[in-house]
């Protein structure tokens, strides 16, 4: 049975980025809780590097903490970690999906995962889908399996901060991520109350080239 390492960005002493109204972190935890429970009910395993406002190791240095989040993947052996953030921005217009991977990855088996994975989310709530970036992100530099960190949007953007305030919409994204990572690990998504997510209209089209900025 497939492993994924779901991390819920920031937690605890680190809020992560600020909206006027949601602090990052908390919106990071709950789309990875209704994230694992997608995945878990289509028959994934689903390890989580914190599942309230904590972080992975209290009281730590923020590295020793990000170091902590890759090591649990690497010792639990997992198939894929998946970290997922929002961004933020001077500029209040930016918005959109990206995810990310790290720089040793172009052109490997992370970038392509990494280009349906945004693809996906973007299809699932109609979101700008902003492609693949390049980081050298602890996290991404330090797991020894494919690694993707998703920015779930800009909490700096009120029409998406407006959003996100919503758990249909949260949900929504965390449907078309558990679509593309159930792909990926080659798992049936198993769709839940009867209701297809829209990204389902796309299951069988060609994912267009996104990834321009990578």
């Amino acid at each position: 049975m497939p492993i994924i390492v779901l991390d819920p960005g920031h937690g605890g002493r680190d809020p992560g980025a600020r909206g006027n109204v949601l602090t990052e972190k908390a919106v990071n935890l709950q789309a990875c809780l209704i994230l694992r429970d997608l995945l878990q009910q289509s028959g994934v395993t689903v390890l989580m590097t914190r599942e309230a406002d904590r972080e992975c190791v209290p009281g730590v240095a923020e590295h020793v903490d990000l170091k902590a989040r890759a090591m649990l993947a690497n010792a639990e052996r997992a198939d894929l970690y998946v970290s997922w953030h929002y961004d933020a921005s001077h500029d209040p217009n930016v918005h959109g999906v990206s995810v990310w991977i790290h720089p040793s990855q172009r052109g490997q088996s992370a970038y392509y995962k990494a280009d349906l994975l945004a693809y996906k989310i973007a299809a699932n709530t109609g979101q700008k889908n902003r492609g693949v970036y390049l980081g050298d992100f602890q996290v991404l530099r330090e797991t020894m399996m494919d690694a993707l960190l998703i920015e779930g949007g800009f909490i700096t953007s009120p029409q998406e901060e407006g959003q996100l305030v919503s758990e249909a919409f949260l949900r929504r994204q965390a449907e078309g991520a558990a679509m593309a990572i159930c792909q990926i690990v080659g798992v049936a998504y198993a769709v839940h109350d009867g209701v297809e997510p829209m990204a389902v209209l796309f299951q069988g089209a060609e994912i267009a080239e996104v990834s321009r900025h990578a």
